[in-house]
């Protein structure tokens, strides 16, 4: 199998079982919980498709000298932007793709999910205009909040690769600081007995 196909293959594979994951986690979350909390579940999953477009575009947007001068003076979070504008088509692709589309197809379950905890299954002119409208109504809100965010991204390319190269940075930070920290107490010598310690 070639570099390309199993590239292909694994993004494949990978958005399946983040969708599976996702859509069984937030459809549990919706029909479990009030109607309100399903809205904001919703409200959630469009938002996070809106930013992750933003950030993919922003990425393939991005010049890379401006960057690459910032992480040369040492611009916290320079570095990791500057990484994520060198490997731009894995990014946009993983934000875009991925995660947007993952995020268009549970919108839709949980919209739909929405509908049976309003309306109901029955056959009333509501029960069957409800789908429709919920569903058209998703579609409306992610195409424009992407089609409003791909302008911005585009507009402030460098910035936004530069703010979430500080988000990348600061979760680096936090994960080597909890990692050295249990280190340390993993390697910290037992403590001698002096002769006054009971036995």
């Amino acid at each position: 199998m070639s570099g390309q196909h199993g590239r292909v293959l694994t993004v494949a594979l990978l958005t399946f079982a983040l969708s599976a994951a996702v859509n069984s986690a937030s459809e549990a979350v919706a029909s479990l919980f009030h109607v309100g909390l399903s809205i904001v579940t919703l409200v959630l999953i469009i938002a996070t498709g809106i930013l992750f477009d933003i950030i993919g575009t922003a990425t393939a947007a991005a010049s890379e000298a401006p960057i690459n001068a910032m992480a040369a003076k040492r611009v916290y979070g320079a570095n990791e932007a500057l990484n994520l504008v060198r490997a731009a088509p894995t990014v946009a692709n993983f934000c875009n793709d991925v995660v947007g589309d993952i995020c268009g197809t549970v919108s839709g379950a949980v919209g739909a999910t929405i509908v049976l905890l309003t309306v109901g299954s029955g056959s009333s002119t509501l029960a069957r205009a409800m789908p429709t409208v919920v569903v058209a109504l998703v579609s409306a809100v992610t195409v424009a909040g992407k089609a409003a965010g791909k302008q911005f991204a585009i507009d402030r390319a460098n910035t936004v690769v530069l703010a979430v190269g500080r988000v990348i940075a600061s979760w680096n930070g936090l994960i080597r600081g909890k990692t050295q920290g249990r280190n340390k107490s993993r390697g910290k010598p037992a403590r001698k007995r002096s002769n006054g310690d009971r036995v």
